[in-house]
């Protein structure tokens, strides 16, 4: 599949590059979850060296072919760019792929030797890989658990238009050879038998269970749920999904799988269902402006009341709403108008509502009141020596996030091993 995107010319980039200032306090830096050293690899680009601005990248963030194509850069580098004051923020997400684009990933650095102990690390995703090369590099084996597809979200959920499949099994393929020692195929449950066996335990499982809609209807034919189909899609498979499709939530998951649905079948009418309206809108910007330029449509304003079908989905009941004022997180209330209720003729309706943990893991661990792992400021859970970092603490995180909490759990299993605290 074509990217929406295009990767920026050597003429496009240096440009592009000498538009940035260089700041002293690089706000860009600090608010890159990563701490990439912005001023530092766009001044690399300026000269021309590219391995030294992939080097600067590459000792920063273990993600860097994925986040040059799927970082929320509204949400973060760009977002407190200085030259924004003056005309408009640097690209720097866009730099970022031109260097990934444009340079070998294969010079490796130098590891040292692997003789500070083995750590388990449950779940291949941006956190657990990421924990994973931070601690080859200072000295560690790991050996990675993960039951599905090694790199998380990204690479089974994400569209090829976003992030193509060769560009995901480069990053992913260059990040297991050189800092992973063993990919276990293996589900865990229970921390317990690692904690015997490994100096260490780092749980970056993500939110592998879809949260589900307590309306009647979601029994029948044709309700999906949206990770579901986004994997089965990601894999090759044709999703099954029939030509009047209904995506109910308004996150980046519900989004994305509008997207997808509608890339596999440009005849087919889908439509996002929020309850909110299009300012209140989780998803990304950028997502969002995609999803709309391919054709996904939208119905604000609505609270699905029940599938409507009887054996097979025929529709959507939904009930109008208004906004009033702002709820305890300053997100804008909604309530229902009374009698405003009408339904969407659909076949399918997609449920894209939230992920959870599962329930039944991981005996013995902390859970907040939210049954998210329980994790302190070092990372560590209840149980002395088991870590825990990324979606399975935080809830739904962007890639780079995640990254973040990956370095910082590798940095206190060092601590924890070398001082037993």
């Amino acid at each position: 599949m074509e990217e929406f995107e295009k990767t920026l010319s050597w003429q496009q980039a240096a440009i592009e590059a000498e538009r940035c200032l260089y700041c002293y306090d690089a706000p860009c830096q600090a608010k890159c979850p990563a701490h990439v050293p912005v001023p530092e690899f766009i001044q690399s680009i300026r000269s021309g060296n590219l391995h030294g601005a992939r080097t600067l990248l590459q000792d920063a963030h273990p993600f860097i072919e994925t986040c040059g194509r799927i970082c929320p850069e509204e949400a973060f580098c760009q977002s407190v760019c200085t030259r924004s004051k003056i005309d408009a923020p640097l690209r720097i997400r866009e730099l970022h792929r031109f260097v990934t684009d444009s340079s070998d990933p294969s010079d490796r650095m130098e590891l040292p030797e692997a003789t500070l102990g083995r750590v388990a690390i449950i779940g291949a995703g941006p956190a657990g890989l990421s924990c994973a090369r931070e601690l080859r590099v200072r000295g560690f084996l790991c050996d990675v658990f993960e039951a599905r597809q090694v790199g998380g979200v990204p690479s089974q959920e994400v569209s090829t238009h976003r992030y193509p499949l060769e560009v995901e099994e480069r990053e992913i393929r260059f990040l297991t050879s050189a800092f992973v020692a063993n990919v276990r195929p293996e589900r865990v449950t229970d921390v317990k038998p690692l904690v015997a066996e490994y100096a260490a335990v780092f749980v970056a499982t993500g939110l592998p269970s879809e949260t589900d809609m307590s309306i009647e209807g979601t029994q029948l034919a044709g309700v999906h749920h949206a990770r579901e189909l986004l994997r089965a899609m990601k894999s090759g498979a044709i999703s099954g999904a029939g030509n009047r499709v209904g995506v109910i939530g308004g996150g980046n998951v519900a989004i994305e799988v509008a997207s997808m649905l509608r890339e596999e079948d440009p005849t087919r009418d889908v439509m996002v269902v929020y309850r909110r309206g299009i300012k209140e809108l989780k998803a990304f910007k950028k997502e969002i402006q995609e999803a709309t330029e391919i054709g996904v449509t939208y119905q604000f304003l609505a609270i699905p009341d029940k599938v409507v079908g009887s054996r097979h989905v025929e529709g959507l009941q939904v009930t109008q709403t208004h906004l009033c004022g702002e709820d305890e997180s300053g997100r804008c209330r909604f309530e229902p108008l009374p009698g405003s209720s009408f339904i969407i003729p659909l076949d399918t309706v997609v449920v894209a509502i939230g992920q959870r943990v599962d329930e039944d893991v991981f005996p013995g661990l902390a859970r907040s009141d939210s049954g998210l792992i329980s994790a302190g400021e070092n990372m560590q859970t209840s149980m002395p020596g088991v870590y825990a970092g990324g979606d399975a603490v935080h809830g739904a995180q962007t890639v780079v996030e995640a990254v973040r909490d990956g370095k910082k759990a590798a940095e206190q299993i060092a601590s924890f091993v070398a001082g037993g605290e």
